[in-house]
């Protein structure tokens, strides 16, 4: 049922043209930054930013009605929202890989395996993050009361980052020595606390409100 519900919902918000602009906002960063790394970055904030998009959906078209009416749980369409979310993201890293190893190719330059792993689970770490972030309030308020949260994660990240290099917490150095494989394992547990502690947040906010 969850995955029947995951490909409803994607066939529902997925091929408009709002939510496939902003993958192609993926290909002119990379394109126009040809830092390695910045499209999969890009990939991760355009997936943030989009999180709220089916929510969007579901007001305009009136689709809470539907989930209330039809012999679903909540939890099957929670997680089944988490799961569409998570194939736009991975759709966005392969259009930002593609495009990263593209732009190298042409520019007779190589990418090394290490580099992407990482960027991916930093990419992944960001998404979790989103997931935790946002999740649990749009199912809980809606979209149109919850959509400045699709700001949150960023400012979270930028606020967090800041602070750390003000105070001296972390400073460029110490981040050289942290050794890539414990650097790639904490971003990806990041990711997947914040996907877990987000989708379970998220079912029971959602269980409680009233849908009409």
């Amino acid at each position: 049922m969850t995955f029947a519900f995951t490909k409803l919902d994607l066939m529902s918000w997925f091929p408009r043209r709002q939510t496939l602009l902003p993958l192609a906002f993926i290909v002119v960063v990379g394109i126009v930054l040809p830092v390695p790394g910045m499209a999969i970055a890009a990939s991760a904030f355009v997936t943030s930013l989009m999180l709220s998009g089916p929510f969007l959906g579901d007001e305009r078209d009136h689709l809470d009605t539907l989930y209330g009416i039809l012999p679903i749980s909540r939890r099957v369409v929670v997680v089944g929202r988490t799961l569409s979310i998570l194939i736009y993201g991975v759709v966005a890293m392969f259009i930002a890989t593609v495009t990263t190893l593209s732009v190298a190719a042409v520019r007779g330059t190589s990418v090394a395996p290490e580099f992407l792993g990482l960027g991916y689970a930093a990419a992944f770490a960001i998404i979790g993050i989103s997931i935790g972030v946002q999740l649990p309030v749009l199912f809980r308020i809606g979209y149109s009361r919850g959509r400045l949260m699709v700001y949150a994660p960023t400012l979270l990240i930028a606020g967090a980052a800041w602070l750390a290099q003000t105070t001296g917490a972390i400073d460029g150095d110490a981040i050289g020595a942290i050794p890539p494989a414990l650097g790639l394992g904490a971003c990806v547990a990041v990711g997947v606390l914040g996907i877990v502690i987000g989708t379970i947040t998220a079912v029971r906010l959602y269980s409680t409100r009233e849908l009409r």
